[in-house]
Parts: structure tokens; C-alpha cells; sequence
């Protein structure tokens, strides 16, 4: 196949049925060259028909790319779901809580009278606890990432290597069936792999509007997690065995 807008129409039509596409798999069905294939990614990725990940593309990511612009944002989806998984915290536990919008919403939405021990990479979380006096607020230390507002480096994850929490509680960009959780950030993704290896339990919290999309950065396989808030129908999630709890 030699011409470009021929080779850009499969390339589309890969990712609409898989959800990503991989360069050398490509060059080698449409017997062209890996350089081909990138600049039609690079052409796809300018029309915003694609996001190029190392390696490949994948869907063009949904969502505003800043964080404080998500948060800003008005969806009382969020909240509802955020309120429903509070409910999984409970009294003695150490549960590490990553970044994201319904993470700041979990964090408001804690029971006044709950006694635990909360570890995050969240600025925004820990700033939303300071005032509940029976929770003690952990943070972990190193540089801040300002497009996910969460603390990212090697420093976080050496500190995740020494606890062992009970329930690790995960707001991803994204939740897709086969590619699992995804994250927009590398950094972020890093720390909270991290903090899900070292955790008992993985609680996923997220709305309609995440499931059945990815995004570039793998977190963590389906399989890895134990419960699924949600406000959406899960189904095929329940048949995997997580535990599906809606609002």
C-alpha cells in the first residue's frame, strides 16, 4: 500500500477496533517502511485523529489535559461515586490515595468520625483533610508535577517500598477492559505503580465518562483490581470477578 491517505484510513480503522496500534505491526502489514509509519502518525496526531505513544498511537485522549481545569469542573457523577467509595475506608487502616479529580472528591467525602491513616502523592487530597482531626495525613515527598498536581519522582516510589497499605485507591484518566488502568502522565503512572505493587487491595473510582477509553501510560492490568466504583453498568467487570459497587 503506497499512498499515504490509503495507509492513514487502515491505521484509523486499527485504532477504532483495538484501541492502539503498533508501528512495527503496521509497517509490516501494509509493507512499508517504520519511518512511513511514523510520519503518518505524526500527520494523524497534528489532525488530532490520534495520540503517538512510544511504540504506536493510541485514541486521541479525552479530557482536558490539565488538572486544575478538571477540577474546576462541575459533575455530580463525581461525586456520587466518590461519596460510595468513602464507604470502603474504614476505621485503622493505612490507604494510599493517588491524584485525580474524584480522588479530591473521596478525600471531602470521609466520614467526620472515621480514625485512619491516609498516604497520597495529592497535594489537593491532603489539603482537603487538613481539617478532619481524626485522620492522619501522609504525604510523600519529591517534585511536584503540575499538570497531574501529584508528587512524582524516584523519591516517592523508594518511600512506597516501605509500607504496606491495606487499600490503595486508584482515579484514573481512564479505565479500559483490555488495556486496564491508564494514566495521561508518565511520572504519575510511575508512582502509582508503585503504590498499587505495595497494596493489599485496588479500588478503582471512576465515572461513566472513563470506562472504555485509554490512555497512553499503563498503571495497572484489569485484573489487579479488587473493586470497581463506578456509576456506569459494569458488567464485564463483575465476570472478571472485581467487585462492582455503584452509587
Amino acid at each position: 500500500m503506497h499512498f499515504a491517505q490509503e495507509r492513514q484510513a487502515t491505521i484509523l480503522t486499527r485504532l477504532d477496533r483495538d484501541g492502539r496500534v503498533v508501528s512495527a505491526a503496521l509497517a509490516e502489514e501494509l509493507e512499508v517502511s517504520i519511518d512511513s509509519i511514523r510520519r503518518d502518525l505524526h500527520e494523524l496526531e497534528a489532525v488530532g485523529a490520534l495520540q503517538r505513544v512510544h511504540g504506536g498511537a493510541v485514541r486521541p485522549l479525552a479530557g482536558k489535559a490539565r488538572f486544575l481545569d478538571r477540577l474546576e469542573e462541575d459533575e455530580p457523577a463525581r461525586e456520587a461515586v466518590a461519596a460510595r467509595a468513602a464507604e470502603l475506608i474504614t476505621d485503622g487502616q493505612l490507604v494510599a490515595v493517588g491524584g485525580g479529580t474524584t480522588a479530591v472528591e473521596l478525600a471531602r467525602a470521609l466520614a467526620p468520625e472515621l480514625r485512619a491513616t491516609i498516604l497520597t502523592s495529592s497535594l489537593d487530597v491532603a489539603l482537603e483533610l487538613r481539617a478532619h482531626e481524626r485522620v492522619t495525613v501522609d504525604v510523600l515527598g519529591g517534585r511536584l508535577d503540575r499538570a497531574s498536581q501529584t508528587i512524582v519522582g524516584a523519591g516517592p516510589v523508594e518511600q512506597l517500598r516501605a509500607v504496606r497499605p491495606d487499600l490503595c485507591v486508584v482515579s484514573p484518566c481512564w479505565l479500559d477492559l483490555e488495556q486496564g488502568v491508564t494514566l495521561r502522565d508518565r511520572a504519575e503512572a510511575e508512582v502509582m505503580r508503585a503504590m498499587l505493587e505495595r497494596s493489599r487491595r485496588v479500588a478503582v473510582i471512576a465515572t461513566a465518562a472513563k470506562l472504555a477509553a485509554t490512555g497512553p501510560y499503563v498503571v495497572a492490568e484489569t485484573k489487579r483490581i479488587d473493586v470497581l466504583v463506578t456509576d456506569a453498568p459494569a458488567a464485564e467487570y463483575a465476570a472478571l470477578g472485581i467487585e462492582v459497587v455503584r452509587p
